[in-house]
């Protein structure tokens, strides 16, 4: 049985190739992010009909489109794309090619409304038919802008001498729609205020060493949770988001000895231009109302990289009394901490071929 349907597909675009792993793998979370933004941007209550690699096959069954509230569903959906890019500017903490060039990605939307039939796929129905191939097929155009939304005359019956009309010419015949850009939108992308730096008073730790890996390839290990527990001893396990890159403001729980939940905060603070910073932050440390650990890292030399660890700590009242203590247990479970880290990169371990250990 066929019915008519808005079909509607947001495209991410602007990712070059990547050919290190990091990158790769940051680009996938990246990417994952902004469709889980899209997705829930959904002001029309349109159908997820299949998530197609960068892009959303959504649909909506009406007898109708009304123009001006798909126009506000492309505008929410671009002011909530362009603004967690906005944001994630601001609080990376990776320097890898996907996390340092995510403001360079694009979206652009096409839109046709025609009749669709069902088929069914393993319980769940899919659109069906010439219409959704055209649609698809209208991702391939030429349009002269990287952002922009293509309304087909389906949906917008085009004047012949219309701004911003075109033909498109495909195996399935012409086909007349109408691009409407939307790099103006981005003047009411609100201001995203960056991070504040917050490090305590109290210099609890402070020990360098060299490491024989690059400075990246480290920052990686160090940031990336799923590496943590092959070389942090005393953490039994790791609680956080699977499928976002880490970054300041994103939290994780660790349980510490079976018997300690201690809620982390990814942090930064200012370092030199050829260092790379990574740090963690927690109000419910023993003895201390915050408590931060930084790694500073500084590539030496091709494939070594000098790696500064610092703790910081403000006291709770009388906790300050408690401070030698605390140093010597940092120092203790560091040392033995560092120790892993060497043995692990030493047996071959490598975030760009995970495989190898």
């Amino acid at each position: 049985m066929t019915k008519n349907a808005l079909l509607f597909i947001p495209d991410i675009s602007g990712f070059t190739e990547f050919v290190q792993h990091t990158a790769i793998s940051h680009s996938k979370h990246i990417v994952s992010e902004l469709l889980e933004i899209l997705i829930d941007c959904n002001p029309l209550g349109l159908e997820l009909a299949e998530i197609e690699g960068d892009a959303l096959f959504l649909y909506k069954i009406v007898e109708k489109v009304e123009v001006t509230a798909l126009e506000d569903q492309i505008k929410a959906m671009y002011l909530a794309f362009h603004k967690h890019l906005k944001r994630y500017e601001l609080q990376r903490i990776c320097n890898c090619g996907a996390c340092t060039s995510a403001y360079n990605l694009k979206l652009k939307f096409v839109a046709h409304y025609g009749e669709i039939e069902f088929i069914s796929v393993q319980d769940s129905k899919k659109p069906f038919g010439a219409n959704v191939i055209k649609v698809h097929r209208l991702l391939k155009n030429d349009v002269p802008l990287d952002e922009y939304a293509l309304l087909t005359d389906a949906i917008m019956p085009l004047h012949e001498e219309g701004e911003n009309n075109m033909v498109g010419r495909y195996d399935f015949g012409n086909i007349s729609f109408k691009y409407k850009p939307l790099q103006h939108f981005k003047k009411e992308l609100p201001e995203i205020e960056p991070i504040p730096e917050n490090i305590p008073k109290h210099k609890l730790y402070d020990q360098t060493e060299t490491i024989k890996m690059s400075a990246n390839d480290l920052y990686e290990v160090i940031s990336n949770f799923d590496y943590r527990l092959l070389w942090t001893k005393g953490v039994d396990k790791l609680e956080y988001e699977k499928n976002k890159v880490n970054r300041a403001g994103e939290k994780h729980k660790c349980l510490f000895n079976k018997n300690a939940d201690i809620t982390q905060t990814t942090v930064t603070k200012s370092v030199k231009k050829n260092q790379l910073v990574y740090g963690e932050s927690t109000t419910n440390a023993p003895f201390s109302k915050l408590f931060n650990n930084y790694f500073v890292l500084e590539e030496t030399e091709e494939g070594y990289t000098k790696m500064n660890i610092q703790v910081f700590a403000d006291f709770k009242p009388l906790g300050i009394l408690f401070k030698p203590l605390m140093k010597r247990t940092l120092k203790r479970a560091i040392s033995e901490n560092i120790k892993e880290l060497v043995l692990l990169i030493d047996s071959g371990f490598s975030p760009n071929s995970v495989d190898s250990y």
